[in-house]
């Protein structure tokens, strides 16, 4: 059984929403914006993230479907009213920071604005910061409002790859690529420049030089997440046991409850586990449970019981 989705929803597509009303949230009492979608489900937006929008009541909003989560959670992203993924733009700078990042190595941050003077962290290792008062960017990808950019004079030439093949990358370097983000620099058999987000793999063990092994996932963005590394333990379409640690309930963005198994890999990860079968969400806590792999998506496993 798959993951409890909205069958009609799909990642990365965008759909009208109407934003329906206002309301304050426990439990930290937040701001969220309800959104009723064309399909009249019902979505929550952080106001917090997007106050520069000035989105109100009635209004039509057009919103990227970001992620959904094995629970059904949908995650919104509403078009940029000034800025659009993929475009170019001349962005004012700031000024520069100096950075020690996580492997103890000094970087410097190139700090632009927006157009609402939100600061904006780009890497300016390979940037000529003389007399720099401007920076034309790429804008790569939009998060919560937030701008992911590359100087467009750093931007690589991708050979041609297919989605679903599995190529060798080099490890070059750990960098920051914006504010408190840091990324695997790789290098293909070309020499074109890559990024890996480094958070989701730090388990993997990656030192300067390796050469890995990664499955194109989606065509190449600078921030966005089309390369997976091959796991160094599980393999997709394969079984393996995990040890049983009870059910959770959750209701998803379509008003549906799933009743979801908890289970935890050798290393102690936590993943959730569909399964039609009663039975196996009755059996002792500790106890191994076998379920297939039938992907892995920034490391983490979306598993299925057997």
């Amino acid at each position: 059984m798959a993951p409890a989705k909205p069958y009609f929803f799909e990642e990365g597509q965008e759909y009208d929403f109407t934003v329906n009303s206002r309301v304050q949230l426990p439990p930290d009492d937040d701001f969220f914006l309800i959104l009723i979608s064309p399909f009249q489900t019902r979505h929550l937006l952080a106001e917090k993230n997007y106050l520069h929008y000035n989105l109100y009541p009635g209004q039509k909003i057009r919103c990227r479907i970001d992620k959904i989560n094995c629970a059904g959670k949908i995650f919104l992203e509403p078009q940029h009213p000034v800025y659009k993924e993929n475009n170019v733009y001349d962005f004012p700078v700031k000024g520069i920071e100096d950075i020690i990042n996580s492997e103890g190595k000094h970087e410097k941050m190139l700090v632009v604005e927006d157009c609402w003077h939100n600061e904006i962290y780009i890497n300016a290792s390979e940037i000529d910061t003389t007399a720099t008062t401007s920076v034309l960017c790429h804008v790569d990808r939009i998060k919560k409002s937030k701008l992911y950019l590359s100087p467009v004079r750093n931007l690589s030439i991708v050979e041609e790859k297919k989605i679903g093949e599995e190529y060798i990358f080099k490890v070059i370097r750990v960098v920051t690529l914006a504010e408190d983000e840091e990324y695997f620099e790789l290098h293909d058999l070309s020499g074109n420049i890559h990024y890996l987000r480094k958070k989701y793999f730090d388990d993997y063990g990656f030192n300067e030089g390796d050469l890995i092994k990664c499955r194109l996932t989606a065509q190449p963005a600078m921030f966005r997440h089309y390369l997976e590394p091959v796991h160094p333990e599980y393999q997709p379409g394969h079984v393996y046991e995990f040890i049983f640690a009870g059910t959770e309930t959750y209701t998803n963005e379509s008003g549906t409850e799933t009743k979801m198994m908890v289970v935890f890999d050798s290393k102690e990860k936590k993943y959730f586990v569909s399964c039609d079968d009663p039975k196996k969400s009755d059996v002792v806590v500790g106890s191994r449970i076998r379920c297939r792999v039938t992907n892995i998506r920034m490391s983490r496993l979306a598993l299925e019981c057997i």
